[in-house]
């Protein structure tokens, strides 16, 4: 769907600084975007707080900025942008929500100088988006090709310091394992940081207990997922939960008091050497001065370091622990192949199909008839299945009629896009060009002929004026009725520019559904392959109500709703 223009006018004040004179007093509506490559705990001095509040006082004077947002990434880097604060901000612009971005520096923005200069160059004019980076007075508003080059050098600058910065601090942690000193931005759950010396562990008198507990409980052969539930039921704090309650905020915890004891972290719990006094550390790495993205390492490349702090269970409970461990999963292994003469289960839909209450990534789970000669396929919340209704409500739905629901949502889309196909090619014949604009260019041109004649009428006063032909008083009158005709025109102009830009874009959208429905325009049943094609989302409600969201489903809209408005002038 096309958006309103946007024309600025950037000049160089005294100060050197660019000032913008708004056409129209065209609003911008802004979000800010901070981010910081380490967790910020409220001790670094450019927090995302501070970010944003110098963003907001930026724009706080500038009644053009209307503000409708503010995004922030903690701990990621700017090497990419795989970051959920960037990802939904860049969303809601393609929405239409967001016409300007507004951040700190071009650093911010991302330190990867490839990415960044095709995000300024390509991604902005795609988006009909703005991007001011205040400290480095970059604005695209006004970009020159000076400003270009500065923009460029500083992307090139910001990259090569993000790769020195990994590959020294790739040096420096390496020595720092290699001596049994410990660099976690905090400490694993039953240890404190030592007051004295940051890199050193002691036992936390709070959690150090819990940990004793748990590893009694396996050792007596208790399973993970009741040792889960006994925690729960006594309402004793998960390692998240234990983190945020004592003000150490991440990416993982923001859940705060909902995070509950689960199986993956009672296993690392009860496998981690850090609690018989050793440290294991570089169980992931990455090496961004060479290229190498973060990776979780086999146990043969961590780093091992012995007796390097006090241990808070013995030796002879860790090994026993570790037999259970053994045991129970030799016993799974066993078990794993009971049923192999019937079938598997294939989950079409992966990380797509989400719980609409705790946004868990659905499970499919097999079950097993009385008789052993039938298997059935059900779509469940885990976090349900894990820990009830402490974590979630009962959310289910066949496998049969999860697909059944979203097969015929797409066989409804394709239907629909038949008949909005052929209103637009009834257009297209109509007017006799094979460009959405044609209908519109014949408008425009007579339109440019006439403003042109205004402003040679408009330029005529003057020698009218000078060789006595009019008065003062007529010369002033005619130019300002001029001057309003041609603004006049010229706003004309700009709205049947914006219809033409709305048609191509319509048939622009129709484009990614061409080749789709050309090649799935049979569909009878699904398939991982027709799933990652045509559906973006689908989220489980109860009562097995599902919500499904299908890939261009806003440019099918917006190309549908042009049909309509279109489709009388076409018959």
């Amino acid at each position: 769907m096309a958006r309103t223009s946007k024309k600025h006018n950037v000049y160089q004040n005294g100060a050197g600084k660019a000032v913008k004179e708004s056409v129209n007093d065209q609003i911008c509506r802004t979000a800010l975007y901070a981010r910081l490559s380490v967790e910020d705990n409220g001790k670094d001095g450019d927090s995302l707080e501070s970010q944003l509040m110098y963003l907001r006082s930026y724009i706080a004077d500038k009644p053009e900025f209307q503000l409708c947002g503010e995004f922030t990434d903690n701990g990621f880097t700017g090497t990419n942008y795989h970051r959920p604060g960037f990802q939904e901000m860049i969303r809601q612009v393609r929405e239409g929500r967001i016409d300007c971005i507004v951040i700190k520096d071009l650093s911010r923005l991302g330190r990867n100088y490839i990415d960044t200069g095709d995000f300024i160059e390509k991604i902005c004019p795609m988006l009909d988006l703005r991007l001011i980076a205040v400290n480095d007075r970059f604005d695209t508003a006004g970009l020159t090709s000076a400003a270009e080059m500065s923009a460029s050098v500083m992307n090139i600058a910001n990259d090569m310091y993000a790769k020195d910065i990994s590959r020294k601090a790739c040096s420096a942690l390496q020595g720092k394992m290699e001596r049994g000193e410990y660099i976690g931005n905090y400490a694993p759950y039953g240890y404190l940081k030592d007051p004295e010396n940051k890199n050193h562990l002691i036992p936390d008198p709070a959690t150090a207990p819990v940990v004793v507990r748990i590893y009694q409980m396996r050792a007596e052969g208790m399973g993970i997922g009741r040792i889960a539930r006994v925690l729960n039921k006594e309402d004793i704090s998960s390692p998240g939960r234990y983190r945020f309650e004592n003000g150490i905020i991440t990416n993982n915890n923001k859940k705060g008091k909902n995070l509950l004891w689960n199986r993956h972290v009672l296993s690392d719990i009860l496998k981690n050497v850090v609690y018989i006094g050793n440290l294991a550390q570089a169980r992931g790495r990455s090496a961004l001065y060479r290229g190498i993205p973060f990776h979780l390492t086999k146990p043969d490349d961590w780093v091992v370091a012995r007796g390097t702090h006090e241990g808070i269970i013995s030796q002879e409970l860790f090994r026993k622990v570790q037999d259970v461990n053994e045991q129970r999963s030799a016993a799974n292994k066993a078990n794993s192949g009971k049923y192999d003469y019937l079938p598997r289960a294939v989950n079409l839909y992966g990380k797509k199909l989400v719980c609409a209450d705790c946004g868990a990534v659905i499970k499919l789970v097999r079950s097993i008839s009385t008789k052993k000669d039938k298997a059935y396929f059900t779509f469940k919340c885990p976090v349900y299945i894990e820990h009830g209704e402490k974590g979630c409500t009962d959310k289910k739905i066949s496998q049969a009629e999860l697909d059944q629901a979203v097969l015929a949502t797409i066989q409804a889309h394709i239907r629909l896009f038949g008949e909005c196909k052929e209103v637009l090619e009834k257009m297209q014949k109509k007017a006799g060009q094979k460009n959405s604009r044609g209908p519109y260019q014949k408008i425009l041109h007579e339109m440019e002929q006439k403003v042109k004649q205004k402003h040679t009428l408009r330029a005529g006063l003057y020698m009218d004026f000078k060789e006595g032909i009019l008065t003062e008083e007529e010369y002033l009158y005619s130019k300002k009725r001029f001057t309003e005709e041609i603004e006049r025109m010229e706003r004309e102009m700009e709205s049947v520019r914006a219809k033409a830009e709305e048609a191509a874009c319509s048939m622009d959208q129709f484009q990614n559904w061409t080749g789709l429905i050309e090649k799935y325009k049979d569909i009878q049943e699904l398939s991982r392959e027709t799933v990652e094609a045509f559906v973006q989302k689908v989220i489980l409600h109860d009562n097995r109500k599902v919500e499904i969201h299908l890939n261009y489903m806003d440019e099918f809209r917006a190309a549908r709703d042009f049909c309509k408005k279109q489709g009388e002038g076409a018959a």
